[in-house]
């Protein structure tokens, strides 16, 4: 066991998302710029399955340099619709009907459920807008898991509200990153 792990229904989504954008071609493309030891895991992972997060790691490159062209925005749509897949039905609709602040007030939970090893998340709640830390977390190194909670928290917001929310990173390190999410009507 990896001492960071994650939950298959990443990879599920990411499966459903790479189809429904690229057809059934995308998912052989996606698949080809992994490396061997982790095509299995990205193409046969089910939702309740726990996978090394060094998986994740090299589906979210593969994503962003084979599918997405290295191009930060179609990038960032992938990884909100993967978000927005990943929920499921019965706990997107849940979060529809809640604002956002007690949404993201339950992305520690959200966290220990789909990720299991030593890092964790606080929140911290201001008026319209709230900081998230993640902290502990060793593949902040990597610029792409920036993007990644940018993006999740972004997807996640905009569910529970009409507004398009502003994330923004106000630290980042080699195992933490600190994003304060703006969900004001403007």
């Amino acid at each position: 066991m990896s001492e960071h792990e994650v939950r298959g229904a990443w990879f599920v989504a990411a499966r459903e998302a790479v189809a429904e954008h690229f057809g059934s071609d995308g998912l052989e493309v996606l698949l080809a710029g992994l490396p061997a030891a982790h095509r299995a895991v990205v193409k046969d992972a089910t939702a309740m399955d726990w996978q090394s997060e060094d998986a994740l790691q090299s589906c979210l490159h593969s994503l962003r340099l084979q599918l997405a062209g290295g191009q930060r925005g179609r990038f960032g749509e992938l990884l909100e619709q993967c978000t927005e897949r990943g929920m499921g039905l019965v706990f997107s609709a849940l979060v529809k009907l809640s604002p956002p602040r007690f949404v993201l007030s339950r992305v520690p939970d959200m966290w220990k459920a789909i990720r299991r090893g030593p890092g964790f998340v606080t929140v911290e709640h201001e008026e319209g807008s709230s900081v998230l830390r993640y902290q502990a977390f060793p593949y902040f190194a990597d610029p792409i898991y920036q993007e990644l909670t940018e993006h999740s928290v972004r997807a996640l917001v905009r569910l529970c509200t009409s507004v398009d929310p502003s994330v923004t990173v106000e630290r980042v390190t080699d195992d933490a990153l600190d994003l304060r999410v703006d969900y004001r009507s403007r």
